[in-house]
């Protein structure tokens, strides 16, 4: 029998800073995995799983996981990140045979203007899941909620069809923590039938959620936007958390994702339905975008 269970990571991140601005202090970087990887960044094998360096140099880095096992052959995991100075950045991979079974977590932060409150945007793979901040029920991803306490928070996302997965960090006054998580989809045994616990970070002058990083992968490439004829409705398309929106190929978020589009591009509307746009995003091809994002004209 399948086992469903609620995968538990426990991401703790620090900021250690000692009198020094962000951009002289060194970068941190935590990467934790389930079974244990060999760690390459920017192509050098540095160590396996738990990984942590205290002493990186600030800047984009492309990491890749490659998982060990004895029984199969697991997915390997490839991602991009930007260290930031001062921030210890954490990333977190549970492997399976297909990519799609496997599943993850990047924890960033962005400052914001408001240095009295703390932010926090969630991003997930595929979209649509619920989120739930502290046990209450806060909409769908992706999602931004602005004035969020600063200390620990609870957050558990759902999505029918996938695992559901819970984290715990903590919100920093002054910054946007951006939670970026893949969900695996079920159907497959996971290779750890009960709650993990990713290592935190050492004791610090002060514990917070500290990290700073650019979404996993690097994002496609835009297609240049549509002519649109005059008297046409069209859509433009507006800032998201990720920084693009997918096109699926239904008025739905389990519907198989055709394309991204990307903030300030208009493409012709096609059909609306419950809060979902058709477009025309390229040459003969048509697709549908969620109307959270988008703004339309007629």
């Amino acid at each position: 029998m399948r086992r469903k269970f609620l995968l538990s990571s426990f991401l703790v991140l620090a900021i250690f800073l000692s009198g020094c601005s962000l951009k002289k202090s060194p970068a941190a970087l935590q990467i934790n995995s389930i079974p244990t990887a060999s760690v390459f960044i920017d192509g050098k094998h540095v160590g396996n799983t738990p990984f942590v360096n205290r002493e990186m140099k600030a800047g984009e880095v492309t990491i890749k996981l490659i998982p060990e096992s004895t029984t199969s052959a697991l997915a390997s995991w490839e991602g991009k990140l930007k260290l930031v100075g001062g921030v210890l950045s954490v990333v977190s991979r549970e492997f399976a045979e297909q990519d799609e079974f496997s599943s993850g977590d990047i924890l960033t932060l962005e400052p914001i203007r408001d240095k009295k409150n703390a932010s926090l945007a969630v991003v997930t793979s595929p979209d649509g899941a619920m989120v739930q901040l502290d046990g209450e029920n806060r909409g769908f991803s992706p999602l931004v909620l602005d004035k969020i306490n600063e200390g620990e928070h609870q957050l558990d996302l759902s999505l029918s069809g996938y695992r559901p997965r819970s984290l715990k960090a903590k919100a920093v006054n002054g910054f946007k923590l951006v939670v970026n998580s893949k969900l695996a989809r079920e159907g497959e045994e996971s290779l750890t039938p009960t709650p993990t616990s990713v290592p935190g970070s050492e004791p610090t002058p002060k514990v917070t959620t500290k990290p700073t990083v650019s979404p996993s992968a690097a994002s496609p490439t835009p297609r240049p936007t549509l002519a649109i004829g005059e008297g046409v409705s069209y859509v433009k398309i507006l800032d998201t958390p990720t920084g693009w929106l997918r096109v699926r190929s239904e008025a739905s978020t389990s519907s198989t994702e055709l394309a991204k589009v990307y903030p300030g591009e208009k493409y012709p509307l096609l059909e609306e339905s419950s809060g979902w746009y058709k477009i025309r995003y390229a040459e003969g091809k048509e697709g549908w975008i969620s109307g959270q994002y988008a703004e339309k004209y007629e």
